[in-house]
């Protein structure tokens, strides 16, 4: 037997437990080292970090968005206006279509053209 008594186990050296931010108070390794005041600080401190990087990203999405928004409706009353133009055109082309069938189907001296003008009106209604 040996004099000098022997510890078995696990040793751990005091310094390793305390707080990692020095506090004197005894840290936990489940809040990485720190003890609950600390850890409590920290996490408030990181949080408060990650809510104002979200803030500033959702500000800058929002400008973007806003931005985009606005090109796509100036862009649109572009392709508005060239559509408009479409539109009156087709309407003067349909227009002149019928101004042009009505002429040539009006009453004349030729017999039964009473009987013709009442069958261009039954076609122009059917037509649009």
């Amino acid at each position: 037997m040996s004099l000098k008594s022997e510890r078995r186990g696990i040793h751990v050296d005091q310094s390793e437990l305390l707080c990692k931010k020095g506090c004197g108070y005894y840290g936990n390794p489940a809040w990485q080292g720190f003890c609950s005041k600390c850890w409590r600080e920290e996490y408030h401190k990181a949080r408060q970090k990650q809510i104002q990087e979200d803030w500033e990203l959702a500000e800058r999405l929002q400008r973007e968005e806003e931005e985009a928004y606005a090109s796509s409706q100036s862009t649109q009353g572009a392709q508005s206006l060239t559509f408009s133009k479409f539109e009156e055109k087709k309407t003067n082309e349909k227009t002149r279509k019928v101004t042009t069938v009505k002429k040539f189907f009006t009453a004349s001296s030729r017999t039964g053209a009473k009987k013709v003008k009442h069958c261009v009106i039954i076609w122009l209604k059917t037509c649009r």
